[in-house]
């Protein structure tokens, strides 16, 4: 009985063991691929999602994506404060937005067939109030942004400012994931 009691411990131990190397490998695997890759952003100038008289966002995003953890609070602050100036967003990419984010309230608009080739999101497409295409790629050039980081403050702010910009094709190393609608 001894013997009998002692393997059944013995195994599920083993089988305890096991699961664990599994969660850590999986995790592991997981969580350190390399998201931060070289992307080459070059968008076809294509109708925005409103009518033109307003400076338009289009956050690109992808559900699930570890890369979005670095960018949902500045997303939630860029888009209150820009559109208290007037700018409209919408979203991109995804169908599914997480409840209570600042991208849940926002319209959804498919990607444009001629924007298939798409590198990644997090990332935005920004038109000037003309409704030309005024900037396509990532919030900035790492896993997380902020005011001070990011590609799309001083580019909105020249908008604003009635001063033309005009940075549709880039090469940049970012973090993103692949889109999957």
């Amino acid at each position: 009985m001894f013997f009998l009691r002692r393997g059944w411990l013995v195994l599920l131990a083993a089988v305890w063991v096991a699961g664990l190397g599994w969660a850590w490998w999986w995790f592991d695997g997981y969580h350190n691929r390399a998201f931060e890759r070289p992307a080459h952003f070059a968008a076809a100038n294509v109708v925005a999602p409103f009518a033109p008289g307003q400076i338009q966002v289009v956050h690109v995003w992808q559900a699930g994506c570890p890369c979005n953890a670095g960018h949902e609070a500045y997303i939630a602050e860029m888009t209150r404060r820009f559109s208290a100036q007037g700018v409209r967003f919408a979203r991109s990419g995804s169908l599914i937005a997480r409840e209570g984010t600042a991208l849940a309230q926002l319209p959804h608009w498919a990607l444009p067939q001629a924007w298939s080739d798409w590198p990644g999101g997090p990332s935005l497409a920004i038109w000037d109030a003309q409704g030309n295409l005024a900037y396509v790629g990532p919030y900035s050039d790492g896993a997380s942004c902020n005011s001070d980081s990011s590609f799309v403050e001083p580019v909105l702010r020249a908008l604003l400012a009635d001063r033309p910009v005009n940075i549709t094709q880039q090469d940049t190393v970012a973090c993103l994931c692949e889109l999957v609608e």
